[in-house]
């Protein structure tokens, strides 16, 4: 091989890695762009669509077709910690990262903790609201003489709601128990990979597994129903029931895969020796764990929508309560301007 033939090689491998390392800034610069630009708002655009959502469920669930109904009374809840985990633990990623405004949970251990507890506690609480909705739709699907179907009962529905947020509590304690406050003003864990497995068992995976297997019972139960012969009483009850099984098979649906997109991306994250990757590796790694991170928070938006899109009781309630609204506005309106007119005339 002559000299000159090394020395083509050797510029060519040169230009390549010179590419090669445009290309990887290129990639990280535009990434960042995005995160800085787009992504910061996500936390925003949350908080108002669940804002909207919050209220037209807030308004739906109390309507008189509705408030009776112990799966309502469930969705109704955990329409309330939706709301409250977007106020407390989404939104203030915006405010810090677009106007430098910080909570300042870190000025002591305690406040730490407690961060960290609000932090898994309310996720975790409003997806077992949709496990206790599931539940009772699968107990109203059993046999009448089930003693299961007792927890339909309104009266147990205050005991179930209270047992809801303590097994929540209980399950969320590992976090506060595994983080403290390190160097004054680091908020980390202790215990890095016992933290990691108890986030994944306890809250990634133990509430859609047991939402899955409620599901196939309740489908099961269905099944059954429909199956009986000359069960005319069945076939003429109001489809109520099963319009909300319908929803609520939808909403576990989505908040199924939406938890497990970010539960396999944080297996990856906590497991993959990601300190062997390169540059641009590292920058799609850490765009796409934050983007997984944020839509986490979907599943304290969608409630309302999907209850739109897929149940037609729930969307005859919501008009209905809306032309209540209206009626009762244009009363209103009416009976200010026969007061007023009358005042006038006798003026």
């Amino acid at each position: 091989m002559s000299t000159e033939q090394i020395s083509k090689m050797i510029d060519n491998n040169i230009t390549t890695t010179v590419d090669l390392i445009q290309i990887s800034k290129s990639v990280s610069d535009d990434l960042n762009f995005i995160s800085q630009n787009i992504l910061v708002y996500l936390p925003l655009l949350f908080l108002i669509f669940g804002l909207i959502g919050f209220i037209g469920n807030v308004f739906t669930y109390l309507q008189p077709q509705l408030r009776s109904n112990t799966c309502c009374i469930y969705s109704l809840c955990g329409s309330f910690i939706d709301i409250i985990n977007l106020c407390i633990n989404s939104f203030p990623t915006f405010l810090s990262a677009k106007y430098g405004i910080y909570i300042p949970w870190y000025l002591s251990s305690a406040l730490c903790k407690f961060n960290i507890f609000i932090l898994v506690f309310l996720p975790h609480l409003s997806i077992n609201f949709l496990c206790m909705a599931i539940i009772d739709r699968f107990a109203i699907t059993c046999d009448h003489r089930s003693s299961f179907r007792r927890i339909t009962q309104l009266r147990i529905v205050p005991w179930m709601i209270g047992l809801t947020v303590l097994t929540s509590g209980l399950f969320s304690l590992y976090a506060p128990i595994n983080y403290d406050l390190m160097y004054g003003y680091l908020c980390i864990s202790i215990q890095p990979m016992l933290t990691s497995i108890s986030y994944i068992v306890l809250i990634g995976l133990v509430s859609p597994i047991i939402m899955i297997t409620f599901v196939l019972l309740t489908y099961r139960n269905v099944r059954r129903s429909r199956g009986r012969v000359g069960d005319a009483a069945q076939r003429n009850r109001p489809n109520l029931r099963n319009q909300f099984i319908v929803t609520i098979f939808a909403q576990i649906v989505v908040t199924t895969f939406i938890a497990l997109q970010w539960i396999i991306l944080f297996l990856y994250f906590t497991f993959a020796p990601i300190y062997t990757e390169t540059a641009v590796d590292l920058s799609i790694i850490f765009f796409v764990f934050g983007l997984s991170n944020n839509l986490y928070y979907l599943n304290n938006v969608k409630a309302f929508y999907i209850s739109i899109l897929t149940s037609r009781v729930f969307r005859k309630t919501f008009i209905s309560g809306l032309n209540n609204l209206y009626r009762r506005y244009i009363r209103h309106q009416m009976n200010a301007s026969t007061v007023n007119t009358f005042t006038q005339t006798r003026i």
